[in-house]
């Protein structure tokens, strides 16, 4: 149902006076309050999430965005994403990855051997590949179905008097860097020995390794961190990383080639920290297309400029979200910016209400929406 809102307009109405003329007196200098301003524009439609599912949100006449379903399968083991383009609905149902093309609806099969209840699906930056986990395989696929094997499971049997266990290794889900390297966390290598619980059947050997696969030649090039380290944000060259742990300092680096990826603090030095960012409340957003650096605090729900030379950040605000509702977490989704070059216009939901963030225009204006609850979440901006 859609929320009615009331302007009640102001009325001055003149007091009887006693003056010699005994008759009644408007109010001298009172002026009619100015009138509400209009919500901004948002073409084209939102996708968000809710207790109810997905939803699409489309601005009507007076302002306000209607609520519709957005068909997809109905699922116990269900995730998607959206491609950096805003065009693609990615989805995997089971073991089932589909390619929906938005502006028509039309989806053509990449897969059809995914792993089931894992979380792992991603898209490239460039919008035309897709990692996921396939068995004990990490994999990359193009939208045409090719497939390439970017690392395995490794096994080994160890032996305690008349007990045999077959361990394996973990092999964690894959984060895109850019449109040709892909993170994940791996055992480099088998160890002689493992502490199990004794009830263990198939005991997993934990990963020690942060590795880079290269893509792009005959078979992935891996590259392995001394260190283990997580990205939280990455565009163009540019990468946001913590050491770990989500209340981890945030770092800021920005790439220069594939031989640094092998030294140690290259993402996690404390060179290139970003003041006051432990605790996990902070966030590290990209500008998509300039690749502009924002510090975004949970907190303040303050967006505030870093200096990517300096790792300075900005002393005051550039933008501030309104009060009301719950904790408004914000990450790294070029998606759910607006699909118009050039454009620093981000979307998110505020107390059930869908705010418009423009960075350029120092502006955080509400957008009255049907059907939102307090958990909903803008997903994408489509066209």
């Amino acid at each position: 149902m859609r929320r009615q809102f009331v302007v009640l307009a102001a009325v001055v109405i003149g007091l009887a006076g006693c003056g010699s003329g005994g008759g009644s007196k408007a109010s001298q200098g009172a002026s009619s309050s100015p009138s509400p301003q209009p919500p901004p524009k948002v073409a084209g439609k939102l996708l968000v999430t809710t207790t109810g599912g997905l939803k699409l949100l489309t601005q009507e006449a007076d302002g306000h965005l209607s609520i519709a379903p957005f068909d997809v399968p109905r699922s116990s083991d269900f995730e998607y994403e959206v491609t950096a383009d805003h065009k693609t609905f990615v989805y995997r149902s089971g073991k089932v990855v589909t390619a929906r093309t938005i502006a028509d609806g039309s989806e053509r099969k990449v897969a059809g051997d995914a792993s089931t209840n894992k979380l792992c699906l991603r898209t490239s930056p460039d919008s035309k590949r897709v990692s996921y986990l396939r068995g004990e395989e990490l994999v990359v696929a193009d939208f045409a179905g090719k497939v390439t094997v970017v690392d395995k499971v490794k096994s080994a049997k160890y032996t305690l008097g008349a007990t045999t266990v077959t361990a394996t290794t973990e092999l964690d889900c894959g984060e895109w860097l850019d449109d040709t390297h892909l993170k994940f966390d791996r055992r480099k290598a088998i160890p002689d020995s493992i502490s199990v619980d004794i009830t263990a059947t198939a005991p997993v050997i934990k990963a020690d390794t942060t590795t880079v696969a290269v893509l792009g030649g005959k078979t992935p090039k891996l590259v392995d961190s001394p260190g283990m380290w997580h990205p939280t944000a990455e565009c163009g060259k540019r990468v946001a990383a913590t050491a770990g742990s989500t209340k981890d300092a945030l770092h800021l680096r920005e790439r220069t080639g594939d031989a640094e990826l092998s030294k140690a603090g290259t993402f996690t030095g404390s060179d290139i920290a970003l003041a006051g960012t432990t605790g996990g409340t902070h966030s590290v957003l990209f500008v998509p297309g300039s690749c502009r650096p924002l510090l975004y605090t949970m907190e303040k729900r303050t967006f505030q400029s870093i200096d990517p030379a300096t790792r300075a950040i900005g002393a005051e605000p550039t933008v501030t979200l309104p009060d009301g509702g719950i904790d408004v977490r914000l990450y790294d989704d070029p998606q759910t910016w607006q699909p118009v070059k050039d454009a620093e216009v981000l979307a998110a939901v505020v107390d059930k209400q869908i705010v418009i963030v423009d960075l350029a225009a120092r502006t955080a204006k509400l957008v009255p929406a049907d059907g939102l609850d307090a958990s909903a979440r803008v997903m994408a901006w489509l066209p």
